[in-house]
């Protein structure tokens, strides 16, 4: 066999069973390669935030659950910016973000003891501060305790202590009891009721047919509130007749009795 020739021996090569994928080009192959080699980036929960925005962010979220003034020290401390090579830089770049004035900023900035501190939605953090903001009021709209809770997380014991002095009326929820709306309320102006007239209040039985209802302060000669209401209808205004004006203006009247008549001339 040694006689045969290369290329003869090339030729009588068993062919492969399996296709290999050089055959088809290796497109396929190249794309899941390609795939593979993809690699995503994956963000990384540093704590701090790698943004000047999101600094402020964590900024503002500290300082709500804190509650407190706080000084930029310990505020650049807990965001931990020391180890950064733009400190300087970004430290100035806070703090004018800090004292921007904003109606929507969330950062209080005290100017005689140089501390910080959150700014609620409402300016409320205790009893008093309630109290008085509720007093200051020019409408007697409610106050949500919703928004209450963001300046003074733990409202709803400090809401039932004022209910129960009566400073203030609340409503609450009927599921769980809990506080939802606040107004004001001045204790002196509620005086203490007759027994004998709660008792003949709680006598008086209205009768579950509103029908009947309606019937008995008909009787009684009584307009009820769910009666239509008649519309007014408004009266037309007699308008005087204009007199029917002359051709012209006379004048000299007086001598009318010699001056001779040209009416009948007019075109």
């Amino acid at each position: 066999m040694s006689y045969l020739k290369t290329s003869s021996a090339s030729h009588l090569s068993a062919p492969s069973p399996t296709p290999s994928t050089s055959s088809t080009g290796g497109g396929k192959r190249k794309r899941e390669d390609a795939a593979q080699s993809i690699v995503y980036s994956q963000p990384q929960e540093t704590g701090t935030g790698s943004h000047l925005m999101t600094q402020v962010t964590y900024t503002i979220e500290h300082l709500r659950k804190e509650q407190r003034w706080l000084t930029l020290q310990e505020i650049l401390d807990f965001l931990n910016l020391q180890q950064s090579a733009s400190y300087e830089q970004d430290k100035q770049t806070l703090i004018a973000t800090f004292h921007k004035k904003d109606p929507k900023n969330r950062i209080e900035y005290d100017a005689k003891t140089k501390r910080y501190r959150y700014k609620p939605k409402v300016p409320v953090r205790n009893a008093d501060d309630l109290k008085s903001f509720l007093q200051k009021q020019k409408s007697a709209q409610g106050l949500s305790v919703k928004d209450l809770k963001d300046g003074w997380p733990s409202c709803q014991e400090g809401i039932t202590k004022m209910e129960q002095k009566k400073e203030i009326l609340v409503n609450r929820l009927k599921k769980d009891n809990q506080a939802k709306t606040v107004w004001i309320n001045d204790p002196t102006l509620m005086y203490p009721m007759d027994t004998e007239f709660k008792e003949e209040w709680l006598r008086i039985q209205l009768p579950a047919n509103p029908d009947d209802l309606r019937n008995r302060l008909i009787k009684a000669n009584l307009k009820p509130s769910s009666a239509p209401r008649e519309a007014k209808t408004a009266k037309a205004e007699k308008t005087k007749r204009k007199a029917a004006r002359r051709g012209g203006k006379q004048t000299n009247t007086h001598m009318a009795n010699i001056l001779k008549d040209f009416s009948h001339l007019r075109k």
